[in-house]
């Protein structure tokens, strides 16, 4: 088979990027084309898919090697790229894929990554125009940003939102450097929250051994107003938002913190003190978000409560559906975010019907 026009997973043996590979055979896209630094392990999941009649190619692509991503991108008219750690990619793969003439979805990538892109536009209209490029199509951000919006546009008055997001899950290497170093001031402020149309440093207090439906066990969740909750504020108009990162366990939590107080770089200890977290407790995950309607005050009046096993099953959830609606022309040219350009009803009836999670808006 000739791999062109092909949709390349970046990463694609990965824990995401297999999942996506998987999503996309059974929604009959293809051919696929999975790339990534190990070419023996992207051959070896292709030839697995191929020999149950699947359109499965591999190709070795190295962020580290240019000319690699481009031979890459050049068999491709939609690049998924599941790689990471998000802030070492950056656009560096989105520009490859600009340079190919393909359209790009990122199962990560945030503001960095949209600024960079931005910067592109300015410098080369002509390698944006027309190309749709969609960050964030992950559980968080992503999903993070989707669900409340569904929700806000079930309520009759909207004025406030809780969230609270996180759980116990192990760590890749990529995803313990995104945790790592997602903290800054272009993801988002501590202990912040969303008042009446602007941010509002040192409000929120940490909350200890909390019961929320979305966990199986109380929790501690910690106020971290990210730069996904203020864009989920300015565009809902909602008058107060308090924004939780959740951590089911304590390992993650104080390794973390350690960590980031000593100003380390190295991600070993992270995945260590998950995977401890996990084999005490369990994976899950969880994402819960109360709406009050009319009042800030009293009881909340909706609320949506997401549960999983798997977060990266749901972050493939979301960069799978994002890459069919960029395929079949849903989703318009320049850069954006999944949760802005998806459809939040049919996303979220779509994830109620999936089996990597449980969804329950009331």
């Amino acid at each position: 088979m000739r791999w062109e026009s092909a949709i390349g997973v970046l990463g694609g043996y990965g824990a995401v990027g297999a999942a996506v590979v998987r999503r996309l055979v059974a929604a009959g896209a293809g051919p696929v084309l999975v790339a990534g630094r190990d070419a023996a392990r992207a051959e070896d999941l292709a030839r697995r898919a191929r020999a149950a009649g699947a359109p499965v190619g591999a190709l070795r692509a190295d962020l580290d090697d240019p000319d690699s991503l481009d031979a890459f991108a050049a068999r491709c008219r939609l690049v998924v790229n599941c790689a990471g750690p998000s802030y070492r990619v950056l656009d560096t793969v989105a520009r490859a894929a600009l340079r190919a003439g393909a359209d790009y979805v990122d199962a990560a990538g945030d503001d960095p990554v949209a600024a960079r892109l931005r910067d592109v536009g300015e410098e080369h209209a002509g390698r944006v125009d027309g190309r749709v490029l969609v960050l964030s199509a992950g559980a968080l951000p992503g999903l993070s940003g989707l669900i409340p919006r569904a929700l806000v546009a079930r309520a009759e008055n909207p004025v406030r939102l809780d969230a609270h997001l996180g759980g116990v899950a192990p760590l890749t290497p990529a995803a313990a450097g995104d945790v790592l170093l997602g903290h800054g001031p272009e993801h988002g402020i501590p202990s912040a929250a969303w008042r009446g149309g602007g941010v509002r440093e040192r409000v929120l207090p940490p909350l200890r051994d909390i019961t929320l439906d979305a966990f199986p066990r109380p929790v501690g969740a910690f106020p971290f107003l990210s730069t996904e909750a203020v864009r989920l504020a300015g565009a809902t108009g909602l008058e107060e938002v308090n924004w939780y990162t959740v951590f089911g366990g304590e390992r993650l939590a104080e390794e973390l913190a350690l960590t980031r107080a000593l100003e380390g770089t190295d991600t070993a200890p992270l995945v260590a003190a998950a995977a401890e977290d996990v084999a005490r407790l369990g994976a899950w995950y969880g994402q819960e978000f109360r709406l009050w309607e009319g009042s800030v005050e009293g009881p909340h009046s909706r609320t949506a409560v997401l549960r999983a096993e798997d977060s990266y099953e749901l972050s493939a959830f979301l960069a799978g559906v994002t890459a069919l609606r960029v395929l079949d022309g849903s989703v318009p040219p320049g850069v954006s975010r999944a949760a802005e350009v998806l459809d939040p009803e049919a996303t979220v009836r779509a994830l109620a019907a999936d089996r990597c999670a449980e969804l329950v808006l009331s």
